[in-house]
């Protein structure tokens, strides 16, 4: 059973720093980084985090690889920067549930796993000063998260299928919103429990509402032709 443990702490290591490590990286080559679903993976994790704390409770087995004490010893912040990912990407009242679940359920194995001292020492102050900033943003979240919603009313594919056009309808509620024309590229790496694909081009910035009379089309692989204006695919 220790060795399960281990290996279900180093699991939940591995997911806890998937998603800001995959959007880091992706991002820094010109790529994004999406999960296949983001409730999902935060439930998920949290689930696990819980498992690995009643396995704990229930056998009183310490692990005694040096790798996962020193994973323990800094997985507490590390969930708390995964939390802010999942909440400004889902911010629901499960999700935001979950991540700190999670958080809690890793500064549990901080407390008791995490070596060396001083290692963990400072991993959870810092974990501590991280904790009420990032609360007070899921509350925010929580209540404003929603109120801006992005819905594609359109969708436009260039005459060889390498690109497509995404006409987005971006309401802001009371504060009105945005037309956006964003432009993809058929490329990418799907691996089932997440891709990674070119980030799109944004060719166009208007005035909400301006979709419903937008004409759209495109002149080759090269332009897209928005209401007369053609703009370049880069």
């Amino acid at each position: 059973m220790k060795k399960a443990i281990s290996i279900l702490m180093f699991l939940l290591f591995v997911l806890t720093i998937l998603y800001p490590v995959g959007i880091t990286i992706t991002a820094c080559f010109g790529y994004s980084f999406e999960l296949i679903s983001v409730s999902a993976f935060a439930i998920a994790i949290a689930v696990l985090s819980v498992c690995i704390v009643i396995l704990d409770l229930v056998f009183k087995n310490q692990p005694e690889s040096k790798t996962v004490q020193i994973l323990s010893a800094i997985i507490t912040p590390l969930s708390l920067i995964n939390a802010v990912f999942y909440i400004f990407e889902c911010p629901q009242i499960w999700v935001i549930a979950s991540v700190l679940l999670s958080a809690g359920c890793c500064c549990y194995l901080t407390v008791k796993y995490g070596k060396p001292l001083t290692l963990k020492v400072v991993t959870l102050v810092l974990s501590a000063l991280m904790i009420l900033p990032i609360c007070f943003f899921g509350f925010i979240a929580l209540i404003f998260g929603n109120i801006g919603q992005n819905t594609v009313v359109q969708t436009v594919e260039s005459p060889s299928g390498k690109y497509y056009a995404q006409v987005i309808n971006s309401d802001q509620g009371a504060l009105g919103g945005d037309t956006l024309v964003d432009v993809y590229k058929k490329s990418g790496i799907n691996l089932i429990l997440f891709k990674i694909e070119n980030k799109p081009q944004r060719v166009y910035f208007g005035e909400w509402g301006e979709f419903e009379n937008m004409q759209i089309h495109w002149k080759d692989d090269n332009y897209l032709v928005i209401n007369s204006v053609e703009y370049e695919i880069k």
